[in-house]
């Protein structure tokens, strides 16, 4: 279900850098969580093709790779990117039939090959996806969704549903134009979201010297 690539972890990751920011990102995350504890985070970028995908699946990845149970769900209706990635067939139901009670939870979320890791596939009713998220039927639903794992991770675009998650993470990629990131940011907290923080992506070797220092011991 979940085939490894260049940048999709799998469920058994070989030791790398790569595999290493992420366990410093399950770090700084549980540090969080510490802190201000949460249960749903939506995952989202201020533009398309930021990497909020691949983020999402091997954060989940590694999170339930340490034992803590966590679910991943599709709610980008317009791209699909979880339900693509997992190898999710078309036509499984998922998050547009739950909400639209066609289906059950437990008809619904599919496991993978790390144990501790489920996903809820966008849905075969994607088309109605932009509506359904202005209805109390997907606000309810996110709550059930909630009670189902300890984490739970949103792939989507920003919409309406930051409000109704713990937290908001924004996927930006490293050299991007910053007045478009800081009106995502501006846009977030006039809808009330809380930002629990920005995730810069494809860092690349000369911009850190904590990814030098990685890439070092792993060479």
């Amino acid at each position: 279900m979940l085939t490894p690539t260049a940048t999709i972890l799998g469920s058994q990751p070989p030791p790398s850098a790569y595999l290493e920011s992420y366990r410093v990102l399950r770090s700084s995350l549980m540090a969080l969580n510490e802190r201000e504890p949460f249960s749903t985070a939506l995952m989202t970028s201020a533009r398309d093709r930021e990497g909020k995908t691949t983020i999402t699946t091997n954060l989940g990845t590694v999170i339930a790779l340490a034992g803590q149970r966590t679910l991943l769900i599709d709610a980008d209706f317009y791209g699909a990117g979880l339900t693509s990635t997992f190898g999710v067939p078309e036509g499984t139901p998922g998050l547009t039939d739950l909400c639209l009670g066609d289906v059950t939870l437990e008809d619904a979320l599919l496991p993978t090959e790390v144990d501790a890791l489920s996903v809820l596939p966008v849905g075969t009713a994607a088309d109605v996806g932009p509506e359904l998220v202005a209805a109390t039927s997907i606000r309810d639903t996110l709550q059930m969704l909630s009670e189902a794992a300890e984490f739970v991770f949103i792939d989507c675009t920003p919409t309406s549903l930051a409000p109704h998650v713990d937290i908001v993470l924004l996927v930006t990629v490293a050299r991007s134009d910053a007045l478009v990131v800081r009106r995502c940011i501006d846009d977030l907290e006039d809808s009330h979201a809380k930002l629990g923080g920005v995730i810069v992506n494809d860092i690349l070797p000369e911009d850190s010297v904590v990814h030098r220092s990685f890439h070092r011991y792993y060479q």
